[in-house]
């Protein structure tokens, strides 16, 4: 429910309950039906799951459209579009509907001579040619080929459903109508059934009808009647309804029906009575159709004194304390009418906030207690029918509140714990004939019981988490007594303590993982007896187990009988080692669990290994002991290899593969036998022969079922396969087929793969491993241009759960608060990541045009996803998920990896300018940066590093993110980056000096703060900087000069620094003369911007005048250039004698004249114009007859004006000529 919020309910019927509601984040109203899982069996849970995938494949203008389906604990929630109003709305407003809806018209029409019926309808232009008509002779109770009477049961649910959907109030005067008809129509046939229905019943029942009316009207009477009460209640708060404009209320209500049986108020002219039917077992139970055909105001005055005065209180008289029991025929009415409970009703609801009923059953409990105590056996008898009332009714109601407050004031569970154990230690109790039966109530109770949501830790109500606890271990304590308890032949009363302790084991999974410790963890120490006792019962002679050869066959009438107490003991053993999906807080203490089967299973001559493997061919046992067994062996290697050489193991796996065995639930059953054979494969070295034959028969399972589960199954067993050197044939337009349907349809997560993977890991590993292989290259085309393609990203997607666009500088960098919401670990594990990411650079690496194609297409899912793979969120999660630590780098560098592709390719500008504008706007430049400090190792930051420098030369914006980031987190990023600049990689140090240069020669002195802190150090005695001028590596030291260079331009603190700090200054100079020419250009770049308007710094630089003369003869032109410019900048500081001793002046006319690169001509004429205006200097030109030898320049540039443009130093060519001129001339 993380996406949704619910607003209000707008509907309900016997499938659950429809909410309205809104998509979180957006302004989209949508529809939420919540449908109940409890009480489902699981082959209805799959119908209901394979509807769903039908309904999401459905696009029409007239269908509403399915927009998503999850499941939370107890419910299936389906969200659809919200379609407002009432068809019959549109009918009464609009008249009648469009023509091409003119058929649904006339089926709804509620005139009979107008409404399309039976045979007319075959002839409606809308059905006709589109139904086969069926010749054959129908039989006599069928009066279409179509329809059939309903049940009566069925019947009142819809048309309760109707009265419930319909809209409130007046707002439409055709229900109204059909209301009133509805209740004339059924007067006219209760009045046509009425004779046979009681003739039939006083046959059956041996009273006439009168008798029956008199005794019931006697029981709802009755001051202590407490059904009375309840339903008075009940009635009062209709008619208040109805008095507050709701429309006239349906002709029956549904708080008072149910399949099996139901209560009823009837008001009529001549009496009111409760009327109860049952269904038969011989027969299907034959239930009047009951009415309330008059108005609730008259209706409740018929009822009587007695049960008006129960109106006016609401709850009846039970407040003044008399001490009659209820009758058991009371009690019994209230059992059936609470069960099955197909939706949420009311009345178990007003019975929970019933006080007078809660007080009730705490005084029976107390009371039955006390008699037993005392020897008064029948008091036991008096309990049973609200020991199923109870066990009913805490499985009817969702709501948690008022089911814990219930529970708190009526003593549960204490009370029928107490009630257990007492009558556990009785002897005579155990001698009566219906211990047995009292037994399995009271444990029917806990086990509702245990099944309450509040007893999870997240929707704990109150001390409701300590309640439970301490609840589970009294029942544990109970639960050896009952395994061995005197019962029927049967064996009932130990099925059902067991499958109350299955769900046990479900509340126990749910909960916190310290919860689940202790439970499981005493299942090995403190309760070790119910263990024990398991594996006692699974090694029990009389299982109905496949029989080896050569043992005799047991009985079979014997392995009948005894079918559900084996089921028992094997679902148990099933629940308390299976690691549940998508519970991990369990998963440690269930793995203690299965070790220590692990350990009895794998001893010398084990028993329990012969029962488990002979059990595997069982019909209704094979999947429990699958589960078990797949759970032994994801823990033990030395287990896997016995199986390996048990030929029966292997033998039972394969026909279930194959689907030679009969099995109740063969899906699930080949589900975890594929997954078993995996961690075999996976485990033995030598496969035996017939498991190498294996490949072709799981082929053709992936290639050809339609279920999803076994398609990933036989995905992840050939996977395996395939890398033991196992080959099998897989046509390339059969697999991409099977991978497109798998990764397209609904996942079906029953069971957690091996290896703690996800459930597509195995697809992805079977894709890499048949993409990989040589000579695949036109293969791995047509995957990348398929649709396969496109859906795998999408499915990867999903799974991660990408939220809304949140800013990277909003990113917790602190990570001290979890994000939410997490991706989905059972579909995709950490390890999978890493497949499909390797996946994607196999394929991008054969067609590396495919990727720019995904990367520079605007929003495309490839871009989003391998964005969002590089957030704090993500990566917080990933190495919060198990293994995921140790994937996390492999994730992180693949994501680096595929945004390099464009920059190592030949792409065309505007291709690549989309492609920086995806990452600019993703602020992928803040996200590597983050990467970098907070998840990876410093040996694995140097791709992201380099791909940060990339975008960040690249892109002005991408600079500022960068810098923003340093900025909301300096001393996080700037310690970083400082251990980062002194490491062992030459190439990382280079990357970030380059990338730290560009930022100090694009952005404002502002932003240069942690550079300077970078290289002054913590004690700021500059030993950073040191340390990178003196590197050992070229590249290392030219860069650390250049980014001193643009420093210098700006930082007084650091002109300081080479004044002040010892050597420092040495250091710079040192660079002159490096034997590098990248270095000896950084140097004097660094030594000339030194030299502006050095101040204080200037005597100090007298010593770079040699060296720097010396690089006017470099070979490199941009070497002199520099030289040149520094020797400008070092004559206004008052150096003139060093200048003219190291013959400056001349050199630098010398270039000016005849240096063959423009660019140097123009620095050396610079120079001059600098150095000139120094009197001695000036003298030393005009000596040198610089103006002639300038003008012959100037004549020159004149002649190259001619043919191609003027060069740059003919202007300071002039300028200069007229500044050497005499003063006297003009």
């Amino acid at each position: 429910m993380e996406k949704y919020h619910v607003l209000e309910m707008i509907g309900e019927g016997s499938f659950g309950r429809v909410y309205k509601g809104r998509k979180k984040y957006s302004a989209q109203v949508v529809a939420l039906k919540f449908i109940p899982k409890m009480g489902r069996l699981e082959k209805e849970l799959r119908n209901l799951q394979r509807e769903i995938e039908i309904m999401q494949g459905l696009r029409h203008p007239n269908i509403v459209h399915m927009l998503d389906s999850f499941e939370t604990d107890k419910e299936v929630v389906v969200v659809t579009d919200y379609a407002e109003g009432e068809l019959f709305q549109i009918l009464e407003d609009d008249g009648k509907l469009p023509e091409d809806q003119n058929f649904l018209q006339g089926l709804l029409t509620k005139d009979p001579r107008q409404r399309l019926s039976w045979p007319d309808l075959l002839h409606h232009p809308f059905i006709a040619g589109r139904v086969t008509i069926i010749t054959e002779p129908a039989g006599s109770d069928l009066n279409t080929p179509f329809t059939s009477r309903l049940p009566p049961e069925l019947q009142v649910l819809k048309d309760e459903q109707a009265h419930q959907l319909a809209p409130k109030g007046n707002h439409s005067r055709i229900l109204h109508q059909a209301y009133k008809r509805m209740a004339e129509e059924a007067k006219q046939k209760k009045q046509q059934n009425t004779g046979p229905a009681l003739e039939q019943e006083d046959k059956t029942n041996k009273m006439t009808p009168s008798t029956a009316s008199k005794l019931e009207l006697r029981a709802t009477s009755e001051k202590s009647s407490l059904l009375a009460g309840i339903s008075a209640s009940e009635m009062k708060s209709s008619c208040a309804e109805r008095r507050a404009g709701e429309a006239p209320p349906a002709p029956w209500g549904k708080d008072h029906l149910h399949p099996k049986g139901r209560i009823e108020l009837k008001a009529t002219d001549e009496d009111c009575t409760l009327d109860l039917r049952r269904r038969s077992s011989e027969r299907e139970s034959l239930m009047m159709e009951k009415r309330i055909t008059l108005d609730c105001e008259q209706a409740c005055l018929e009822l009587g004194p007695e049960v008006a005065s129960q109106q006016s209180t609401d709850t009846g008289d039970l407040e003044d304390g008399e001490e009659e029991l209820d009758s058991d025929s009371e009690w019994q009415r209230l059992l059936e009418a609470m069960e099955p409970v197909p939706v949420q009703l009311k009345a178990p609801l007003t019975l929970l906030c019933n006080p007078d009923f809660c007080q009730r059953i705490q005084s029976q409990f107390r009371e039955t207690g006390e008699q037993l105590l005392k020897g008064i056996l029948e008091g036991a008898t008096h309990i049973l029918p609200a020991l199923r009332v109870l066990s009913s009714l805490l499985s009817s109601c969702g709501d948690s509140v008022p089911v814990y407050s219930f529970c708190r004031e009526a003593g549960l569970p204490g009370l029928p714990l107490s009630l257990l154990r007492h009558s556990q230690g009785s002897s005579t109790i155990q001698q009566q004939s219906w211990c047995g039966t009292f037994l399995r109530d009271l444990v029917a109770v806990i086990q509702a019981y245990f099944a309450c949501t509040f007893n999870l830790e997240r929707s704990q109500t109150g001390d409701s988490l300590q309640v439970f606890q301490e609840a589970a271990d009294l029942f544990l304590d109970l639960l050896g007594k009952l395994l061995v308890q005197r019962d029927d032949s049967e064996h009932t009363l130990q099925r059902d303590s067991l499958m109350c302790f299955v769900v046990l084991c479900e509340a126990m999974d749910g909960n916190s993982q310290a919860i689940s410790k202790a439970f499981y963890s005493n299942l090995l120490t403190t309760q070790r007896a119910v263990l024990d006792g398991l594996l006692c019962g699974l090694s029990a002679p009389w299982f109905p187990f496949h029989t080896p050869p050569g043992v005799p066959h047991t009985n079979q009438l014997l392995q009948e009988q005894n079918e559900d107490l084996p089921g028992a003991v094997s679902c148990a053993l099933a629940a308390i080692c299976t690691a549940p999906v998508g519970l991990p807080s369990c998963w440690g203490a269930k793995e203690q669990v299965s070790r220590h089967l692990a350990n009895e299973l794998t001893e010398d001559c084990s028993q329990l290994r012969l029962s488990l493997i002979s059990g595997l061919r069982h019909p209704l046992l094979c999947l429990h002991l699958l589960k078990v067994l797949y759970s032994c062996c994801r823990v033990s290697e030395h287990l896997c290899r016995l199986l390996g050489q048990e030929p029966l193991a292997l033998e039972s796996l394969l026909m279930l593969v194959q689907g030679k065995v009969k099995v109740v639930d063969w899906e699930e059953s080949t589900e975890v036998a594929l997954y078993l054979l995996s961690l075999l494969v996976f485990w033995l070295q030598d496969l035996p022969s017939r498991m190498e034959k294996l490949g072709g028969e799981v082929a053709t399972l992936f290639t050809h079922s339609h279920i999803v589960s076994l398609v990933s199954a036989a995905a992840c067993l050939l996977g395996q396969l395939g890398q033991q050197g196992v080959a099998f044939d897989l046509q390339p337009r059969e697999w991409i087929a099977a991978a497109t349907h798998a990764l397209s349809a609904p996942a079906e997560v029953r069971l957690t793969p091996p290896g703690s993977c996800g459930f597509y890991d195995g697809l992805f590993i079977l894709l890499l491993h048949l993409l990989t292989q040589p000579g695949k290259a036109g293969l791995i085309r047509d995957v990348a241009s398929s649709e396969m393609w496109t859906i795998l990203w999408r499915r990867f997607s999903m799974a991660l759960k990408p939220p809304d666009k949140v800013s990277a500088q909003e990113e917790d960098l602190s990570l001290a608060s979890p994000p939410s919401p997490k991706p989905d670990w059972t579909l995709i594990s950490p390890q999978g990541m890493a497949t499909l990411l390797s996946l994607a650079m196999a394929t991008f690496t054969q067609e590396p045009q495919l990727c720019l194609s995904h990367l520079s297409q605007h929003g495309s899912i490839l871009m989003s996803t391998l964005k969002y793979l590089l957030s704090s969120r993500f990566l917080y999660h990933l190495s919060q998920a198990p293994h995921g630590s140790e994937f996390l780098p492999v994730v992180a560098l693949s994501v680096c990896q595929l945004f390099c592709f464009p920059f190592s390719l030949d792409v065309d500008a505007d291709r690549l300018v989309g492609i920086l504008a995806d990452l600019r706007d993703a602020e992928v430049a803040a996200l590597l940066l983050q990467v970098c400090c907070h998840h990876l190792p410093l040996s694995q930051v140097e791709l992201p590093i380099s791909l940060l420098t990339r975008l960040a030369l690249m892109d002005p914006i991408s600079l500022n993110q960068f810098v923003s980031t340093v900025a909301a987190s300096p001393k996080t990023i700037i310690s970083f980056l400082s251990v980062a600049l002194l490491s062992d990689q030459p190439l990382l140090t280079s990357d970030l000096l380059a990338l730290l240069a560009h930022t100090a020669r694009v952005l404002s002195p502002s932003h240069l703060f942690f550079i300077q802190e970078l290289l002054a150090g913590s004690d700021e005695s500059y030993r950073p900087l040191r340390i990178l001028l003196g590197h050992s590596e070229n590249s290392v030291r030219a860069r650390t000069y250049g980014l001193l260079g643009h420093l210098l331009q700006h930082s007084m603190a650091l002109r300081g620094a080479l004044q002040s700090q010892t050597g420092l200054l040495k250091l710079l100079l040192l660079g002159l003369g490096d034997k590098d020419p990248a270095v000896r250009h950084s140097a004097s770049f660094a030594v000339g911007n030194a030299a502006y308007q050095a101040g204080p710094l200037g005597p100090a630089l007298a010593a770079a005048v040699p060296n720097m003369t010396q690089l006017l003869g470099d070979a490199q032109a941009g070497i002199r250039r520099n030289a040149a410019s520094a020797l400008g900048n070092l004559g206004l500081e008052g150096l003139e004698e060093e200048l003219l001793q190291c013959q400056v002046p001349q050199r630098l006319l010398e270039m000016a004249c005849g240096d063959p690169q423009p660019n140097v001509k123009e620095a050396a004429l610079i120079a001059l114009r600098s150095l000139q205006k120094e009197p001695c200097i000036h003298q030393v030109l005009v000596s040198l007859g610089a103006s002639e030898k300038l003008a012959l320049l100037a004549v020159g540039n004149q002649l190259l004006t001619q043919s191609s443009s003027k060069p740059a130093s003919a202007r300071h060519c002039r300028k200069l000529i007229r500044l050497l001129k005499p003063a006297h001339s003009t």
